[in-house]
This record gives structure tokens, C-alpha cells and sequence, in this order.
């Protein structure tokens, strides 16, 4: 008999991690949606996805370190490992008027400390928007391709605002996928997370 594998994984982040819709009423993490498609591509491993994501927190001034920390402690005070941290976060630094570049390093500082407890990274641009102004695709042009060009061993990137975007879709699919604006529906978020579980498969049949 084939011996089961464990696979952890951390989605983490702010709004959008904790599936925030109908002016925060409702909740649907994409987390739900990615623990059944890594199990369902993964069958000789035992899948195990969390979802911290807290809503409005920012990267820079926030909660971020304080709310990280503890799940990478307690995996290692535990001898256990956290495989995979799906990180998700910077929109609201963003619109906070914060610098792309002040913002990056701010999330390489948390990236860094997970890599260096052993747990693989994968950061998820920042995604799409309904403000179409130039300012605003500006900033998160820049902050994404930070995001996309950052290399180091055992950090990956999924393009979630290439895989959805706001304009690229029909009225009536938008309506579906798109709750204000800026978040999503139960849709777009299982959207989400087929995109990261995409990634996450292409990544580990890989290693």
C-alpha cells in the first residue's frame, strides 16, 4: 500500500483570502475551492488548506507579521511543516496611496521569513479592479511586476490579475464573477482558487 503524504497549506492575506462579498456579509475563501481541486490532483496525499485572511489589513502598518508569526511557530513547536503559504495582500496599501516599491519590500520580509522555516512561498499579484484610472493601473502595474519578476529558491507566482480581469469578460460574466468592484463573488473566488491550485499542481508535478 502506497504511504498517504501530507500536504499544509497557509492561504493567507487580507479581503480576498477571507472571501469577503456583499459588503462583507458573506464570506466564500477560495480555500474551499482549492482544497478540492489539490485533493482531487493529488489522491496519495492528505490536503490540508487553511485560510487566514483579515479584511482591510494592510501589509505595511498592519497585521500582517503579527497574524503570520504564529502559524509558523506553531508548525515548527509542533514538528510539523507548513508546505505552502499562498500569500495574497497589497491591494489595500495600494489604495491607502502607499509606494509600490515601499510596499514590495515589505512583503519580501514576510515571503522571507517563511522561506526561511522551510515553507515554500507563492505570492498572488494583486488583483484586478473596476477603477480604470490611470493612476491606479499604474500602481498596481508596478507592484505586479515586483510581484512577477521576484526570484529566489522555493518562491513561486500565480498571476491572478492576468487570469481575471475586470475588463477582459462579457457584461453578463462579470456580473457573476464581480461583486463591488473590487471583490468578488462565490464565482470569482472559485475562480481564485482554480488558479492557485493550477499553479500549485504545475508546480509540485514539476519538483
Amino acid at each position: 500500500m502506497a504511504q498517504i503524504q501530507g500536504l499544509r497549506v497557509l492561504c493567507f492575506g487580507a479581503s480576498i483570502t477571507a472571501g469577503l462579498y456583499n459588503s462583507g456579509c458573506h464570506h466564500h475563501p477560495y480555500a474551499t475551492r482549492l482544497q478540492d481541486r489539490l485533493q482531487a490532483g493529488l489522491p496519495s496525499h492528505c490536503v490540508q488548506v487553511e485560510s487566514d485572511g483579515l479584511s482591510g489589513d494592510y501589509v505595511i502598518g498592519g497585521e500582517y507579521l503579527s497574524r503570520l508569526k504564529p502559524h509558523l511557530d506553531a508548525a515548527a513547536g509542533e514538528g510539523r511543516v507548513l508546505d505552502w503559504l499562498i500569500f495574497q495582500g497589497g491591494g489595500n496599501d495600494l489604495l491607502s496611496g502607499e509606494e509600490p516599491a515601499v510596499i514590495f519590500e515589505a512583503m519580501k520580509k514576510l515571503w522571507q521569513m517563511s522561506l526561511q522555516g522551510g515553507t515554500k512561498v507563492m505570492a498572488l499579484t494583486v488583483t484586478d479592479t473596476a477603477d480604470q484610472r490611470p493612476q491606479t493601473r499604474e500602481s498596481y502595474r508596478k507592484l505586479n511586476q515586483m510581484i512577477k519578476s521576484h526570484q529566489h529558491e522555493n518562491f513561486f507566482v500565480a498571476d491572478l490579475f492576468s487570469k481575471i480581469p475586470y475588463l477582459g469578460m462579457s457584461q453578463e460574466t462579470r456580473k457573476i464573477v464581480w461583486d463591488d468592484g473590487l471583490h468578488f463573488r462565490p464565482a470569482g473566488y472559485d475562480m481564485i482558487g482554480d488558479a492557485v491550485a493550477e499553479r500549485l499542481l504545475e508546480v509540485i508535478g514539476a519538483a
